[in-house]
């Protein structure tokens, strides 16, 4: 009997020494030590954030709207406070939370008192109705920047990352255990470091807020003389919210207008206005009949309108087609593409990775030996399209005098106390590319345009302006109408001279029933009510 009382102890013995091997064999792992340690404590991010954009103003164009967000450590009383905030439309989820019993973040509208729910003000990356949703971009589901500054920026953004994020001692269930501590992670305020842009924030409000009526198209605004952008618009926009959307959308809200290329029509008689000027040809009268014949093809004017004797500030001031084909014939292909070259048409300007213009087309000067290319070069016609961002860079250079300076888009970079180190791009140039008495007289004939000529009917009444437009044909057809762009470009004065320049683009319908003179002069008006003083008198 004690040989088998012995036998049966000495297996139980085994069975122990086995077991106690097989739990140490098990908690000596790697796994079972991290189990072990998510076990005891639990995380809770609210929110994970980038590095901000701002306005020249450092107004926040990211993060500026703030949503109430609760951290919740799930209690029988928690979540009857909870339920009584909410009026009863979260029952089934904050059941659920209670059973579950694990720390979870939660929206809310008002404040909610309660030792177990904290509350914090959570940055939301976007608004609805983003402002300049072109220039910001957006970002991937991981927070990465996919589009725009968001993308060009990107590794800076990322830098200035934070995060809220609380750690709760919890059971092995995973449970809070009641009265324990619980750890809070704020780093928020690095993300106050960031990218500083060019854009005005009132200005950009004025300028989107016009450019809804053109339904297709673009505004650029810029600072004379420097060529600062202050505000930029392409329609349609997006939402950063709803960018899938929009890819599938067939009106293309994701491209960015004011970067892409299009014939420029009669804005471009500026380029061959310029050459006139500087090589002291613009003396001669030229008569116009309505039509002109260069290389066998005539060339009409407007309607075949019959313009008369004109001199450069008429045919500025009634775009007269015939008259630049003749001007243009004079100076000669090579000469008029030189300065278009000098003003910056035919090359890209980058403003950071991946943001970029699109260089637009130029004709190969063996092209423009041909009469008839060079005939529909002289006005914006051919083998040529221009972006707004150029076009707003050649007013601008009028407007200034005669210089040319890149177009800016990115100020400079933010610390955390918000001081701004300002960024240059290699590829930013000033150049003298006119005789400022050139410019100037061009400036009297863009005004004598606005006044009494094609801009009559965009000019704003709150301030002085000077204005070419320009309508350019594509060849395509809709509905057996030709779709065409509609062009208004210029500047408007504070009275000691050009301040802003306003470039207009209407893409792509057969009549633009003066829709693009209309958002030039709303966007003027706008400016100047802004910015001039009001005992600034009209010129």
């Amino acid at each position: 009997m004690k040989r088998k009382a012995y036998g049966l102890f000495f297996v139980l013995l085994l069975m122990l020494c086995a077991s106690v091997f097989s739990i140490l064999n098990v908690s000596g792992t790697t796994e079972y030590v991290m189990a072990a340690g998510r076990q005891s404590v639990y995380q809770l991010t609210l929110v994970k954030a980038r590095g901000a954009i701002y306005d020249c103003n450092l107004n926040p164009l990211t993060g500026g709207k703030r949503t109430r967000v609760a951290a919740v450590a799930p209690t029988i009383e928690s979540i009857g406070a909870l339920e009584q905030a909410t009026g009863g439309t979260q029952r089934e989820r904050l059941a659920a939370a209670l059973e579950n019993g694990k720390p979870f973040a939660m929206e809310l509208n008002q404040k909610v008192s309660h030792n177990c729910i904290e509350q914090f003000w959570i940055p939301q990356r976007y608004e609805e109705d983003q402002l300049a949703p072109h220039v910001v971009g957006y970002v991937d589901g991981s927070g990465n920047g996919v589009s725009g500054i968001e993308y060009a920026m990107d590794d800076l953004l990322s830098q200035a990352s934070g995060e809220i994020t609380l750690y709760y001692r919890v059971d092995a269930l995973g449970r809070v255990i009641a009265g324990a501590n619980r750890q809070l992670v704020d780093t928020m305020d690095k993300t106050k470091a960031g990218v500083v842009l060019t854009i005005d924030s009132q200005i950009q409000e004025i300028v989107e807020r016009a450019a809804r009526k053109l339904q297709k198209g673009a505004v650029v605004v810029t600072e004379v003389p420097n060529g600062k952008v202050r505000a930029l618009a392409s329609v349609p926009d997006y939402s950063p919210y709803e960018v899938g959307a929009a890819a599938s959308d067939p009106d293309s809200p994701l491209v960015n207008r004011a970067f892409s290329a299009y014939s420029p029509g009669s804005v471009f008689k500026l380029v061959t206005a310029a050459q006139q000027m500087e090589e002291k040809a613009d003396s001669y009268s030229f008569s116009c009949t309505g039509s002109i014949n260069a290389g066998g093809m005539i060339f009409q004017c407007i309607d075949g309108t019959a313009h008369g004797v004109l001199d450069l500030r008429g045919a500025l001031e009634h775009s007269c087609n015939c008259y630049f084909v003749s001007a243009a014939r004079a100076l000669g292909g090579q000469s008029v593409l030189e300065m278009a070259y000098n003003l910056g048409f035919g090359s890209s300007q980058e403003f950071g990775r991946g943001l970029s213009t699109s260089p637009g087309l130029l004709p190969e000067p063996s092209a423009l030996e041909n009469t008839r290319a060079l005939a529909n070069f002289s006005f914006g016609q051919g083998d040529l399209t221009v972006t707004p961002m150029q076009v707003a860079g050649m007013i601008n250079t009028i407007a200034s005098g005669g210089k040319y300076s890149s177009l800016k888009l990115i100020e400079g970079t933010a610390d955390q106390e918000l001081n701004v180190t300002p960024v240059q791009s290699a590829q930013e140039k000033a150049i003298q590319v006119l005789e400022h008495s050139t410019a100037k007289r061009l400036q009297n004939y863009l005004e004598s345009a606005a006044s009494s000529g094609t801009g009559r009917a965009g000019a704003p009444s709150s301030c002085a302006s000077g204005i070419k437009t320009g309508t350019a044909q594509t060849g395509i057809y809709e509905n057996g109408e030709e779709l065409l762009h509609f062009w208004y470009t210029g500047y408007i004065s504070d009275g000691t001279g050009p301040k802003y320049t306003i470039t207009v683009l209407r893409e792509s319908t057969p009549d633009d029933y003066g829709m693009a003179a209309k958002v030039f002069q709303e966007i003027g008006e706008g400016i100047s009510q802004l910015r001039f003083s009001p005992e600034t008198p009209k010129e």
